[in-house]
């Protein structure tokens, strides 16, 4: 089975993970793991397939290497010649092993955490690091506290068609992380090793017999529920590390001085709120994700205050005066809400006045669960019940006692009260558009649909500035009437059961004019919403939108509603793939920079909050990359402590599966966004205007030049991307419950450019993650020389974002690769082929001018040796896919699901070998 490239010899297995190189402790990890499997297909499948596979795996590194006679069509013409069975048994075990060879990564990255924590120093992007870079910048406390004051981390957390494992194969290799952890315990003892030997091998052949794909698409409540288990198994123990990370932090930088830290990190979800062109997330969705939210944090709350039930055994006696006195009208005040509840509490002492406040605390948490009477009304309640006991254990010279897990407690209750995290509600401006117009018609009012943008706004302001809005009869209205009402009206229930923070926003997916944001003010109106419950939030996705941003942010504060309704914060949400899809990488990143500028100067003279919402995908092509270069990439006049983003698909599983590692990228995430908000503040103005936008226009114009004539004739390109990838496939995957395209027509305007995205990266294209940059950067280099190329590249986060992300990007991309894919267009169409592969080299030539290293991956090793191990396995299954996309295309009726489902498997083999999908 495959092994590692690199032919040092291996350390003995009992020194992984115990001390010495970490790197050889990955390389033996991994090549055990290989091992195993190896073993189980032999016993699974037979020694043959076991010959199988080693001989394409020598061929695949051979041909790496430079030494395969014939060289890559050699190859490709051997894995032509396998009958579908030899090609799936190759899907299979080259799939599985990039599941475990991720886990093994996994693994070793915790396990330099740990390493790097306990050598002392603060580690690089900690929150630690992030107060001694302030502290070193000469921030004073009082800046400090102001900036904690408007600070604003949210992840918000999407369910895209990006993941493409199922639910069953992501369980298993939790199991294999979770044995691989317990095997570096340097208390575990000889028959404790064994055993975890065993129980891998057990779990490494439940991977291998399990059906990879999924054999029907996920529910939207499937895609809620795994939204959860993050939640469950990491965030809400991540938290409030995160916050301890600070405190200590600060203590350590600014001693004695006080800080207050209030709940900046919070989490939002689309999961189950995001219905723009998914038919499955319904009112219904919509509720059940909103009551398992509630379910699943009141049932941590309700652990919580369980475990500090046990642990706050100490006598009150040292307790007296005021806090004395609130604390026992506190719980004389819970007798009176649950009288039956004294009789199942009398196990403590009559002294531990602390734990019989817990045991009500414990009841009224399972009240509220309920909705029973004695409950808690909303998570301030509950949060003013830990601050009680915080406070009068602090009286009674127990301190102590009031940090740890009952700081934690406390943060929780902070962070995630009642709702877990903010669900956004998200549709097409069109379709409110539609609604609006039938229920005006039925109240006497048609012809919505007719009028111009100022008549619009002049009705529906007209409108909204009435007390109140006659209630719609639903009988009569539209399926899709009644469907956005009853939406609405669910978010009204949940915000008054529990708390507002469960749903604040309405994105409004492709806005272009106020009007846009008017419907859904009337529809929240209509649906008895307040003027100012729910904050309607445009996303600009193209680029003539994303030029427009200052223009519609002024249309908006100028509509009276609007401007209630926003309460002083301008949120505007910018998407990265429609508009990189759109014009290209370079200038998708470009505009979306100066949307930002021109939103900060609207804020600025305004005198308003401004809170740029990031629509990131996993993919470089989607706006992905290193969080923490992301944010220090952001202007800093459009920054200023306030981050949301969005974590998709992909993503959610690598950056929180564990908590080791989630803690580490919410650290870094916060590292961004305090290191780059601090220091005077940059006029927005003064930052638009300056040589540096002067430069990026210059240089987005010849990237928007050369991605010009890529899409010169749509046709082709079309043709070209729906035969060269495996475009026309994607919507018979399954990865999730949205659709792939927004309409039946499977054309390129239609098709969402997450599948766009993830199909070029399938087929080592990558075009969307680089495409262009080397026609930037030749033009630059050109203007003002490579000296001062080169100092910009040093200087400017922006642009050392865009090129280094990139430098991501081309590591996946594969030009021999993507030329066997090219072979599957028809002939007249593979010119494509030949100007991607021409700005390829265009770029890399540009690139080893700008950073003077013929390596792609010089600044990271750790990256270019993954790359080089994983390189000829990936060669496997993409060529394997090659293959069976050509049979799928000419297969009998009779043989199309078979040879589906062994393309399924490449897809999920490829997107783990490559770490990325969409």
């Amino acid at each position: 089975m495959p092994e590692v490239l690199e032919a040092e010899p291996a350390p003995p297995p009992s020194s992984v993970g115990r001390g010495g190189d970490g790197e050889a402790s990955l390389r033996e990890e991994i090549r055990h793991l290989g091992r195993l499997l190896g073993e189980t297909l032999a016993e699974l499948r037979g020694p043959a397939a076991l010959t199988r596979i080693e001989s394409t795996r020598q061929a695949a590194v051979a041909l790496r290497q430079g030494r395969l006679e014939g060289g890559r069509d050699a190859f490709a013409a051997s894995i032509a010649a396998l009958d579908l069975g030899e090609l799936e048994l190759l899907a299979e075990g080259f799939t599985d092993f990039f599941h475990l060879e991720n886990a093994a990564e996994e693994q070793h990255r915790a396990r330099a955490l740990r390493a790097r924590d306990a050598a002392g120093p603060p580690v690089d992007a900690s929150v630690a690091a992030a107060c001694a870079e302030l502290r070193r910048e000469g921030a004073r406390a009082d800046e400090v506290q102001a900036l904690l004051d408007r600070l604003l981390v949210m992840p918000v957390l999407t369910a895209h068609p990006t993941e493409a494992r199922r639910r069953t194969v992501l369980d298993h290799l939790a199991r294999v992380s979770r044995i691989l952890a317990a095997r570096e315990d340097p208390r575990a003892g000889r028959g404790e090793r064994e055993a975890l030997e065993e129980r891998l091998r057990e779990v490494v052949t439940a991977l291998a017999a399990t059906r990879k794909s999924r054999s029907d698409r996920p529910s939207a409540l499937d895609e809620v529920r795994a939204g959860l288990i993050v939640f469950e198994r990491t965030l809400l123990d991540a938290v409030p590390a995160v916050y301890r990370s600070l405190d200590r932090g600060l203590a350590a930088t600014w001693p004695g001085q006080a800080f207050r830290v209030p709940p900046f990190l919070r989490f939002g979800t689309w999961i189950g709120g995001d219905r723009d062109g998914n038919p499955f997330v319904t009112a219904e969705v919509t509720r059940a994700a909103l009551e398992r939210h509630r379910a699943l944090v009141l049932s941590r709350h309700a652990a919580d205050v369980r475990s500090l039930l046990s642990e706050l055994s100490a006598s009150a006696a040292g307790l007296g005066g005021a806090e004395r006195e609130a604390l026992e009208a506190s719980i004389a005040a819970d007798r009176e809400r649950l009288p039956d509840l004294p009789a199942a509490a009398r196990w403590h002492r009559a002294d531990e006045r602390w734990r019989e406040k817990l045991a009500y605390m414990e009841a009224r948490l399972a009240a509220a669960r309920s909705r029973g009477e004695g409950g808690y009304p909303d998570a301030e309640a509950y949060l003013a019940d830990l601050e009680l006991l915080q406070r009068t254990l602090a009286a009674a010279g127990l301190g102590r006692l009031a940090g740890g897990a009952l700081e934690d407690a406390r943060r929780r209750a902070e962070v995630f009260g009642f709702h877990l995290a903010t669900l956004d509600i998200r549709q097409h401006s069109d379709v409110h558009a539609r609604v609006v117009a039938e229920i005006l018609a039925r109240g006497g009012s048609p012809g919505y649909l007719d009028l111009d943008e100022a008549g619009r706004e002049a009705l529906l302001g007209e409108l909204l500035s009435r007390g109140s809005l006659p209630y719609p009869e639903r009988r009569g209205l539209s399926a899709e009437a009644r469907e956005a009402l009853a939406t609405l009206e669910v978010v009204g229930r949940a915000r008054r059961d529990s708390g507002p923070a469960a749903c604040e926003r309405y994105v409004i997916s492709f806005t272009r004019s106020v009007s846009d944001l008017l419907e859904v003010a009337f529809l929240a109106r209509s649906a008895r919403l307040g003027p100012d419950e729910l904050r309607p939030v445009p996303l600009l996705e193209q680029l003539e939108d994303l030029e427009n941003a200052a223009a519609l942010a002024q249309g908006i504060l100028a509509a009276p509603p609007l401007r209630a309704a926003l309460r002083n914060e301008l949120e505007v949400m910018l998407g990265y793939s429609d508009s990189g899809k759109q014009v290209g990488y370079v200038p998708s990143r470009a505009a979306l920079h100066k949307a930002q500028l021109a939103l900060a100067q609207v804020a600025e003279v305004e005198g308003l909050t401004l809170t740029i919402f990031h629509g990131r995908g996993g993919a470089v092509g989607r706006g992905g990359g290193p969080s923490n270069r992301a944010i220090r990439a952001q202007p800093r006049s459009a920054l200023r402590g306030r981050f949301r983003v969005t974590e998709q698909g992909e993503t959610v599983a690598a950056r929180y599966g564990r908590l080791e590692i989630a803690v580490r990228d919410l650290e870094q995430m916060v590292n961004g966004v305090l290191c780059t908000s601090i220091g005077a503040p940059e006029r927005a103005a003064d930052a638009a205007t300056g040589e540096r936008e002067e430069l990026l226009d210059r240089t987005a114009s010849a990237a928007l030049a050369a991605y010009r004539r890529l899409t010169a004739d749509p046709r082709r390109l079309a043709r070209y991307a729906l035969r060269a990838t495996p475009l026309e496939e994607v919507p018979e995957l399954r990865f999730a419950s949205r659709p792939a395209s927004r309409t039946a027509d499977l054309s390129l305007e239609s098709l969402r450019a997450i599948p766009w995205v993830f199909s070029w990266n399938q087929s080592r294209h990558g075009i969307p993650g680089w495409f262009g940059l080397g026609s930037a950067l030749s033009t630059l280099l050109a203007e003002v020389g490579t000296e001062r190329t080169r100092a910009l590249y040093r200087e400017w986060p922006f642009l050392r974002g865009v090129v280094d992300d990139a430098r991501l990007a081309l590591t996946q991309a594969d030009m021999d690769v993507a030329e066997h894919y090219s072979r599957l267009a028809e002939p007249q169409d593979r010119p494509v082929m030949d100007a991607i592969r021409a700005e390829h080299a265009r770029t890399m030539e540009a690139l080893r001018t700008l950073t003077g290293d013929e390596r792609l991956l010089g600044p990271w090793p750790a990256v270019e040796k993954a790359a080089a191990r994983r390189n000829p396995y990936v060669d496997v299954l993409s060529h394997v896919q090659i293959e069976l996309l050509r049979r799928l295309r000419r297969a009998r009726p009779e043989e199309r699901a078979r040879v589906q489902e062994a393309l399924r498997l490449t897809v999920n083999g490829i997107a783990a070998g490559l770490q990325t999908v969409g």
